[in-house]
């Protein structure tokens, strides 16, 4: 047997929040709010950072409805930061890796279709890749004014840096996952600009190996962002493996966690122009001190923690933002 979720108006559901010690400062734009916005999205997604600890759905005292909106807000305008960012980390990758790959393969046809242009360990990734590969271009070819229909019909041949452009950031993340060691280092080389730029007293290696797991963990970001689910709280699978260069700034230890926002934040440093980085540095410390002026019932230092931001991240003084 199951117990049945019955349907409750809007009325109801405003009716419940204050039997439970929210404030509705105005409750016509309560209803208009949570008619428009979905009350499990905001109430069951966001509403919960404000109960008390007791376990009966309580909300702590001075608790009001515009707070849980803010968060809500707040959360939305964080996945929007990170994911303009991380489109930036998926333009630059796949550049650096067209080139490389075309560079290592410059007169075979279809190269990256070829089982031989892959590492031997990744077996399956790769025959995984191939046939993305193969199924993009059987599909795209059918149609006129795209550029691989152009490049099939006038040259039988469509060169990497073609096809790049309408690889998926998975798609992208397995091939570089797959390509050859050698080719892996020269990507990996190719970056260490942007952590020099980003980290002017770097002088250490930034390995493919650490390169993959760091771009692993933006990748899962980015789903996050992309299909708007709740960024608070949220993890990674796994820890990315650890790169002193960005981690001992910030007093991250070998055996800390490095699955949450904060720790994908201070990664892209590896991946981002240092204007590039300043922007996102910058647009996220202002998104958390606003929200700090909005909450009264509860402290900004929470909500930096299901981030795992330390505290007061957002009194962090900016970073310039030269010309890209």
């Amino acid at each position: 047997m199951y117990n049945q979720k019955n349907f409750k108006q809007v009325d109801d559901q405003i009716r419940i929040l204050e039997s439970r010690g929210m404030i509705i400062p105005d409750y016509d734009r309560c209803k208009q709010y949570l008619l428009t916005n979905n009350y499990y999205n905001i109430i069951n997604g966001y509403s919960t950072y404000f109960q008390t600890s007791t376990g009966d759905d309580q909300y702590i005292k001075g608790t009001s409805f515009d707070e849980v909106c803010n968060m809500y807000s707040f959360d939305n305008e964080v996945k929007q930061t990170m994911f303009r960012a991380i489109l930036n980390v998926e333009h630059h990758l796949k550049s650096i890796f067209a080139y490389r790959f075309a560079e290592s393969y410059p007169d075979k046809r279809y190269s990256y279709l070829d089982i031989n242009c892959y590492s031997n360990e990744k077996t399956l990734s790769v025959g995984y890749i191939i046939s993305q590969l193969s199924r993009i271009i059987n599909k795209q070819k059918k149609y006129p004014n795209n550029s691989i229909h152009h490049y099939v019909n006038h040259y039988d041949d469509v060169p990497i840096w073609v096809i790049i452009d309408y690889l998926d950031f998975g798609e992208l993340v397995t091939m570089i996952d797959c390509v050859p060691k050698k080719l892996q280092n020269k990507i990996a080389k190719d970056l260490t600009s942007f952590i020099k730029d980003n980290l002017p007293d770097f002088k250490g290696q930034f390995t493919p190996e650490i390169m993959i797991s760091l771009v692993k963990n933006i990748r899962e970001t980015r789903n996050v962002c992309a299909h708007n689910n709740r960024l608070l709280e949220f993890r990674c699978r796994a820890d990315s493996m650890y790169f002193p260069a960005i981690y001992e700034k910030y007093n991250i230890k070998p055996n800390g966690l490095r699955k949450r926002t904060f720790s994908i934040f201070l990664s892209m440093q590896c991946f981002l122009s240092k204007t590039e980085f300043a922007v996102l540095s910058n647009t996220l410390r202002k998104r958390f001190k606003h929200l700090s002026n909005q909450l009264k019932s509860i402290e900004i230092t929470e909500v930096e923690s299901l981030l795992g931001f330390p505290d007061n991240w957002q009194n962090h003084s900016t970073i310039v933002q030269g010309e890209i």
